[in-house]
């Protein structure tokens, strides 16, 4: 037997023992219509190489299919069998194993690194990261929610009890200023499969948003890290979903915002009593890694819901990914969806339109030949730069009187002392309500009197 039998053999055998991806031997043997896979084992129901590497990727492709195209198999094998050595020499024998799981997230995911992990704990989870042990696995074995590697305990029972068990702790963790409840828990929740492999992947999706929000000092530095990571493309014009040509009847139109790394993306679609709906997206495009380009797309409604402070919904935002473009005057821009999503396409595959037929085609359609409706024109929002000077006490906003500004404290709320000029500091109007806005800090302040004392910002006619 060479290397590669025993490679392909070990994994399905490891796959069928821990019931990864099916909670009961049938099932798996009815996948491949085999049902004596449980008596005879791997090696004798696919007795050739061929049929042993065909079956490892039949399960490939369904565990990546399964996690909405995010999980490989083979991987997550490695990594598996990593952490599972790791938890049995370090943690599978340690005082009081019920606080072990809050200490992993707190350590891993929280913006203090962990300072209230025991010293003894905090040695042993940072050799985990030294090491490269996956900390998703590591949890979900430190909560009984996965077997050892070389588990052969038969199927699972009532493994919906212990999937909601690491919901509750993901739950009850406050890893984020942003996310009450994150989205991820609640289509976590809603998982109609509920198996150790979508476990793995709904906490690893969860714990990616916590990261995300949590692993900076805060929400100013991970604000500025974005910043810097922007890309200054030219998107200005009109894309469609079909090649450029006038296949369907929707497209885009791209607008240039204040920032040359910020765009307006409205999603025109013609409907059969020539109405032309369109929804205006807000679109960031940024550096990602691997030769990647990271694009960040906001619907109308988020903005909203950051004034009104509430948490985001599935609905307000979402990652894509693509290879970084080679000009800054890219012609296709084939996005892909980074997390799962109930909402947002997978693919958005946009190519530029130069054709003048199908221009002048989406021209008469926008400036003569249908209704155009703005679905979302209540939510438009209009956002000025307006931060004037910064002072060793005090911020001053441009009002839009002339000669009045806003003097704020920059010990009124902590993080203003770090605020600098050219940071996202201005006026915000949506609808007939105008606020001041601190993007870095997700803050926006109704301008009304009652709002104005309480965080003492006066308004002024010059810089004191």
């Amino acid at each position: 037997m060479n290397d590669n039998d025993k490679k392909y053999e070990a994994w399905l055998t490891t796959i069928a023992n821990t019931r990864l991806l099916f909670n009961r031997m049938e099932e798996l043997e009815d996948m491949f219509d085999i049902q004596s896979i449980h008596n005879n084992g791997m090696k004798r129901s696919f007795p050739t190489y061929e049929r042993m590497r065909g079956a490892f990727r039949d399960l490939m492709v369904e565990a990546f299919e399964q996690t909405n195209y995010s999980v490989y198999l083979d991987q997550l094998l490695i990594d598996y069998k990593k952490a599972w050595e790791f938890y049995k020499h370090k943690l599978a024998r340690r005082t009081n194993p019920e606080t072990i799981p809050m200490d992993l997230l707190n350590f891993f995911c929280s913006p203090n690194m962990g300072d209230t992990v025991p010293k003894k704990r905090q040695e042993i989870f940072r050799m985990a990261a030294e090491q490269d042990v996956d900390f998703t696995i590591l949890l979900l074995l430190q909560m009984k929610a996965l077997p050892g590697y070389d588990s052969k305990e038969g199927d699972v029972e009532d493994f919906a009890v212990v999937y909601e068990k690491v919901m509750q702790l993901l739950e009850n963790f406050s890893g984020s200023g942003v996310f009450e409840v994150p989205p991820a828990i609640n289509r976590a929740r809603i998982e109609k499969n509920k198996t150790r492999l979508m476990l793995y992947y709904h906490v690893l999706c969860i714990l990616n948003v916590y990261r995300s929000f949590t692993k900076k000092m805060n929400m100013y530095d991970l604000s500025t890290d974005l910043k810097a990571s922007l890309l200054p493309l030219d998107l200005e014009g009109i894309w469609n979903e079909c090649g450029g040509t006038s296949q369907l009847t929707r497209f885009w139109q791209f607008e240039q915002t204040e920032s040359n790394a910020c765009y307006f993306a409205t999603l025109w679609k013609k409907d059969a009593d020539n109405n032309l709906k369109g929804i205006r997206y807000t679109i960031f495009c940024m550096e990602g890694d691997n030769g990647n380009m990271v694009v960040y797309m906001m619907h109308p409604l988020s903005m909203r819901h950051r004034i009104e402070g509430k948490a985001y919904s599935d609905i307000d935002h979402a990652w894509y990914t693509m290879p970084a473009p080679e000009s800054l005057h890219p012609s296709e821009l084939p996005l892909k969806r980074l997390l799962p999503s109930s909402v947002w396409k997978h693919e958005i595959n946009l190519t530029r339109v130069t054709d003048e037929k199908t221009l002048a085609l989406y021209n008469r359609w926008l400036h003569k030949d249908c209704v155009v409706i703005d679905v979302y024109e209540q939510d438009r929002y209009l956002f000025l730069q307006k931060l004037y000077a910064v002072t060793s006490t005090h911020l001053y906003i441009s009002s839009e009187n002339e000669g009045e500004y806003f003097k704020v404290p920059r010990d009124s709320r902590e993080g203003f002392d770090r605020i600098q000029i050219g940071d996202n500091v201005g006026i915000l109007k949506m609808g007939d309500e105008t606020y001041l806005a601190f993007d870095e800090f997700l803050l926006y302040i109704p301008i009304t009197d009652s709002e104005l004392k309480k965080y003492g910002i006066e308004r002024v006619k010059g810089i004191e």
